[in-house]
């Protein structure tokens, strides 16, 4: 229990994570019994130390606000994360989130260095650039249209 806080208190976990950590633990010393894995994450969960719901929330929000990804991408990090797919939809519903709005904030920070390229080439980099975010080709296919249409300036 005590180094199951302890890893709590420094970062949030899941319940798939943490229970890997105690494996891992259990396995590296013998004297400590598996069985008391569950015991110890129904008492995080308890204390409300552990909650998938919550986590999905949070990182969703961590992710969108601060490393701008595509949702595809964001929901596969939380699968390998160990959350239940269901738990992941769930954490989805009633968030606003406008992919064409972050392709293109994303864009406008990258778009200096691609100037020096034909038109052609800048709209291939920012489409790698964009699908490797996880992105889905709808926004990413606005967004280029917005920031490289032929009839506009490419002062962008």
């Amino acid at each position: 229990m005590d180094y199951s806080l302890r890893l709590v208190s420094k970062k949030r976990y899941t319940v798939s994570e943490i229970r890997k950590k105690l494996s891992a633990l259990c396995r590296s010393h013998p004297e400590i019994e598996v069985g008391i894995i569950d015991e110890v994450i129904s008492r995080l969960l308890e204390l409300k130390y552990l909650d998938d719901n919550e986590f999905v929330k949070d990182y969703v929000l961590s992710r969108i606000q601060f490393k701008p990804r595509g949702i595809s991408l964001i929901k596969q990090e939380l699968r390998i994360k160990g959350i239940d797919k269901n738990i992941i939809e769930s954490g989805f519903e009633g968030m606003d989130y406008d992919e064409s709005k972050a392709c293109l904030d994303l864009i406008s920070k990258k778009n200096r260095l691609w100037n020096k390229h034909p038109l052609q080439k800048q709209k291939e980099k920012a489409f790698q650039f964009l699908a490797g975010k996880g992105f889905s080709k709808e926004a990413i296919y606005t967004t280029l249209k917005s920031c490289y249409s032929s009839d506009r300036e490419q002062d962008y």
